[in-house]
């Protein structure tokens, strides 16, 4: 490029600043102005009461969403207080059911809340409070290892159940027979109908 065609930036500055640049538009011809605060006025040397009526209203203060550390300490000293021996619920779910119950609440959380899980589950709502917050998933072998455990542990619970009903069974029909024993008979009753006369 020649020095000709060059163009020094003051110079360039210069003939924008001497260019005519229309008045811009704000289309405010139908809008009415807003009254000034000092037309009302008489007195213009008078001070200007901008005061309120009412002291406006506190700013609202946004709920904190996460526990405080506060809160954590006295949850921990209540759940000690409570289970002074560690954490062991006397009914404990199966995967199956550890599952269904944190698909229902992942899908609504509102409808499925801890309440209404552990009321419809039959656990307290510390046990669904610890389900929802644990993020552990076991693997293929521990997923299939847990499946046989909780079989055969079914199956014992069922053969238990079954011993128990016929232990009670038998008790009860030992009951009923020794109720319905005929009663040791009299001496005269044992007396030969041939020897009456005898006696008499």
């Amino acid at each position: 490029m020649s020095s000709r065609m060059r163009i020094q930036p003051f110079v360039l500055r210069r003939r924008l600043s001497s260019q005519h640049v229309p008045p811009r538009n704000w289309k405010l011809a139908g809008h009415v102005p807003p009254t000034s605060l000092l037309s009302n006025n008489v007195n213009d040397d008078a001070p200007l009461d901008l005061s309120e009526d009412e002291p406006p209203p506190p700013p609202k203060k946004r709920p904190v969403a996460a526990p405080t550390p506060e809160e954590w300490r006295r949850h921990r000293e209540k759940i000690k207080e409570a289970f002074p021996d560690g954490w062991n619920p006397a009914r404990k779910l199966s995967r199956d059911a550890i599952d269904g119950l944190r698909s229902l609440h992942a899908f609504d959380k509102d409808t499925f809340s801890c309440a209404v899980l552990a009321d419809k589950f039959k656990i307290s709502p510390e046990g669904v409070r610890r389900i929802l917050r644990s993020k552990w998933e076991p693997s293929r072998e521990k997923r299939a290892h847990l499946a046989e455990r909780e079989r055969r542990s079914k199956e014992d619970w069922i053969a238990s159940r079954r011993q128990e009903e016929k232990d009670k069974a038998a008790q009860i029909l030992f009951e009923t027979r020794q109720v319905d024993a005929p009663r040791p008979r009299s001496r005269s009753t044992r007396v030969k109908s041939k020897d009456n006369f005898f006696f008499k």
